[in-house]
């Protein structure tokens, strides 16, 4: 498979760690984009390499094909270069949010249909081994019905983090663009979409709100809120509680509690981040730590023949 990098700063760097660190055989790297290159940690490990670098897909694509293109740049360029990307015939893993408003992911999924290609969102822990085989679980049966669900998180945030790359962290809109970057579009998007995937009524999907209450605060000197209290209410009738904050003092790291009729699975990232179900029966099931190779993985979900799920 062809792979095209887009960005290679910030969190990029987690994609440029499996390629200098994994044997990928079934990858060849065709090509990194990113117009502040120069500023790339791993610089001459990845020049070393003799991997094509451009300052633009647009430039990348009159010299090269790619099977897949990974985009991992600024959310308000996403849905512009997933589309990019699928109408040179690639498809695309884009990180989290897709973009930073709905008409723009109706654009994107419209592209999709227009070049018959696909756009996946790099939510990690769904591709991980813990959260498909407790979602196998889920929808075999074994806990009866899901009642609620809840996950809080609190993650100190500096004037730095908000500050960081081109300055696009907690705004609203910079230079014309939408922005909308927040503490649940963004740094917490992980922990409250996992609890909308599994409750997807297939391997492959996610549920759908309902009903949705929210208070947003601002604590930092940022456009955006860096606190939030969230009570949703999906298709399925299962309630959602969502709690994260940037604006704390203290480090209390991701946890969940998502209570079943006939158990309840617990998660806290400080307590062995085991993700572990107690049956009402006595019984209990341990699904193990949904960050075990979360990025191998994740681009191993799209190399053909690498990564077979048991639906």
């Amino acid at each position: 498979m062809r792979v095209l990098l887009v960005g290679a700063g910030g969190y990029a760097a987690n994609y440029i760690h499996i390629l200098l660190n994994h044997d990928l055989s079934s990858v060849i790297w065709e090509g990194i984009v990113d117009p502040f290159y120069d500023a790339c940690k791993d610089k001459d490990q990845i020049d070393a390499m003799h991997i094509p670098v451009y300052d633009t897909m647009e430039e990348f694509y009159k010299h090269h094909e790619a099977d897949l293109a990974i985009i991992s740049t600024p959310t308000f360029l996403h849905c512009e270069q997933c589309i990019c990307a699928l109408s040179h015939g690639s498809n695309a893993l884009c990180e989290k949010p897709a973009a930073p408003t709905v008409k723009e992911v109706e654009k994107m999924i419209e592209a999709e249909q227009r070049y018959g290609k696909f756009i996946a969102i790099g939510y990690q822990w769904s591709f991980s081994d813990t959260m498909q085989r407790l979602k196998m679980n889920i929808l075999r049966g074994v806990f009866g019905k899901p009642v609620s669900f809840k996950t809080a998180i609190s993650w100190p945030r500096n004037r730095a983090y908000y500050g960081r790359g081109s300055g696009w962290g907690g705004r609203i809109e910079k230079d014309g663009h939408l922005i909308l970057d927040s503490i649940a579009s963004n740094a917490c998007a992980h922990y409250l979409h996992n609890m909308l995937f599994l409750l997807g009524d297939s391997m492959q999907t996610s549920t759908r709100v309902t009903e949705f209450k929210a208070e947003c605060y601002r604590a930092n000197n940022i456009e955006n809120f860096d606190t939030c209290c969230m009570q949703l209410k999906t298709e399925n009738e299962v309630q959602l509680y969502f709690a994260a904050t940037h604006a704390s003092d203290k480090i209390r790291n991701p946890e969940f509690v998502y209570t079943f009729e006939n158990g309840t699975v617990f998660f806290s990232q400080d307590e062995g981040a085991k993700v572990i179900a107690k049956m009402k029966d006595g019984g209990e099931r341990n699904y193990g730590n949904p960050f075990e190779n979360p990025f191998t993985r994740t681009v191993l979900s799209f190399i053909p023949g690498k990564l077979a799920i048991d639906t």
